[in-house]
């Protein structure tokens, strides 16, 4: 004779596990039927290194990567989409970095049943895992979202190991911080460059190097008597203010810049907009681009350490 209780446990975890293929089977449903705007560009290369790329149907014009992004219709610039152009493209899903707007384009759009999710993060890597684990829940690619921020993290880790490692080459300099700053403009007004609770400062922290502007918060103007006393070693520049073949070596000869260390060897490197100032993928990427010319100076200010003595004794 069959056990009643038996057969009604069986048939319980029979459900259960309809139920959870049912579930499944609906989340995949819902993200295939996405259609998804992204506004910001680390949003756009988060979205496509989960492999959702497809679902996207627009994004802001700083979503230049990877190669398809650039293909996909552009609305402008993040802080300044319309509504009018959002909802032509008929999405299912806004996500939008920090500060997208106005406010009134985000309540029109969800007035008109657009799911709209607007994200604040730290801007640090801590920031940077946070936010591929929200994108990743919210498009129900959470195990995505979890091995992508293992891989990121992973090579964050290596790059930090290996500058390291080549900075304590340089036993002359080995105890002394790499000196830099990070331009973001260079104007009538003077230099703005990255400070506090900026990517740069992020990126300069994990690496061990002493940003000039940490005591400023977010992107603020720097006076030329603070540029001269920090003396970088060597400097980065956002790409996107660059502007002709001479506009590095035009920043070198900057009268802030000029008597610095970094003015003086012209060690001003360029850097992606994309990759330095937002929660990118690439943080890895922007990182070991940092640390190749920091070592850059290093090899620099130990010829010149040599030099120094052989110099004062001929004289």
């Amino acid at each position: 004779m069959v056990n009643a209780k038996w057969v009604a446990q069986v048939g319980l975890s029979i459900l259960l596990v309809s139920m959870g293929c049912l579930s499944d089977a609906h989340a995949h449903e819902q993200q295939n039927a996405q259609r998804i705007i992204t506004a910001g560009g680390s949003l756009t290369e988060i979205v496509f290194a989960l492999d959702l790329g497809d679902h996207v149907v627009a994004t802001d014009s700083t979503s230049m990567y990877p190669e398809k992004a650039r293909q996909i219709t552009k609305l402008g610039y993040f802080r300044q989409l319309s509504s009018e152009g959002v909802l032509a493209q008929q999405p299912t899903l806004l996500l939008g970095a920090s500060a997208t707007g106005p406010s009134d384009m985000i309540e029109q759009v969800k007035g008109a049943g657009v799911d709209v999710v607007i994200y604040d993060v730290p801007k640090n890597f801590q920031g940077l895992k946070q936010l591929i684990e929200q994108v990743g829940e919210k498009l129900h690619v959470s195990d995505k979202a979890e091995q992508l921020a293992k891989v990121i993290n992973a090579r964050v880790s290596h790059e930090v190991e290996s500058f390291s490692k080549q900075k304590n080459a340089y036993t002359s300099v080995n105890n002394r911080p790499v000196k830099a700053l990070f331009v973001v403009s260079n104007n009538d007004r003077g230099l703005t460059v990255a400070g506090h609770n900026t990517v740069p400062q992020a990126m300069f922290d994990l690496l061990g190097i002493q940003n000039g502007a940490e005591s400023l918060e977010g992107y603020k103007l720097i006076n030329n008597e603070a540029v001269l006393q920090h003396n970088p070693d060597v400097i980065f520049v956002a790409g996107h203010m660059l502007h002709g073949k001479e506009a590095l070596s035009h920043l070198c000869r900057h009268p802030a810049i000029a008597a610095t260390f970094a003015g003086k060897h012209c060690l001003v490197k360029a850097m992606d907009s994309n990759v330095a100032l937002g929660l990118s993928p690439r943080f890895a990427q922007g990182m070991s681009a940092i640390s190749e010319h920091a070592l850059q100076a290093l090899t620099l200010k130990a010829a010149d350490e040599t030099a120094t003595p052989a110099r004062d004794k001929a004289e």
